[in-house]
């Protein structure tokens, strides 16, 4: 990929509500991703449980792309993501994503690279709600930029790892929606953008060592 100038309304513009949410009375019941092991001999219940994950595993390699995933992922368990008061929602493992977004990404059937990858977007998507842009002074200023700038690696990363461009667009789209799915998290997003205006940024040439 050249080095090109481009401007942070291109970079955001990737960033948009990408599904919408759906009826989950029209999709089959999903399997069970943390089901407890069995007490007993209940080897029918354990087969049924496995042919379940099996097929929806199946169907998820069916589909024509990572965010098409995604997005049959959100369909099947949209009930399970955090909407809470909390900005940053639960993150456990303290790796910078949301635990149910990184259930999401941990459910996709791609390589590791390519999972290694969507959640570095993801932690970047999320960086910004650590921190408050409410006030619009130089050091805010200066820190949304340098959180922003960090989306050229990932740009970097997913282009050396050879995504099609349609599915580095739309996978951030789909991110972004997952994450700033409450109105204070949107709230928060829009203060961090109104700090991003007029900054512009320089692509990075696709290369494994902006890959986190």
């Amino acid at each position: 990929m050249s080095k090109t100038l481009f401007t942070i309304a291109i970079i955001l513009s990737l960033m948009g509500c990408n599904h919408s949410t759906s009826n989950p009375n029209t999709h089959s019941t999903p399997p069970s991703n943390d089901a407890p092991p069995s007490s007993g001999p209940d080897t029918d219940t354990d087969n049924q449980e496995e042919e379940s994950t099996s097929s929806f595993s199946m169907e998820l390699r069916a589909q024509p792309s990572v965010d098409d995933q995604l997005g049959l992922i959100y369909q099947h368990f949209d009930h399970t993501l955090d909407r809470t008061d909390s900005l940053t929602g639960t993150d456990d493992n303290q790796d910078g994503i949301r635990d149910d977004i990184e259930a999401f990404l941990n459910m996709l059937e791609v390589e590791e690279p390519v999972r290694n990858a969507l959640k570095q977007n993801a932690r970047h998507v999320q960086d910004n709600l650590h921190y408050d842009f409410t006030e619009e002074t130089q050091e805010n200023e200066d820190l949304a930029f340098e959180i922003s700038k960090n989306y050229v690696k990932v740009i970097a990363c997913e282009g050396f790892l050879g995504m099609p461009v349609r599915d580095m667009i739309n996978t951030s789209k789909t991110l972004v929606a997952l994450t700033y799915n409450t109105k204070a998290r949107t709230m928060a997003f829009l203060a961090y953008n109104r700090l991003l205006d007029g900054n512009t940024y320089v692509l990075l040439d696709d290369k494994e060592e902006y890959c986190e």
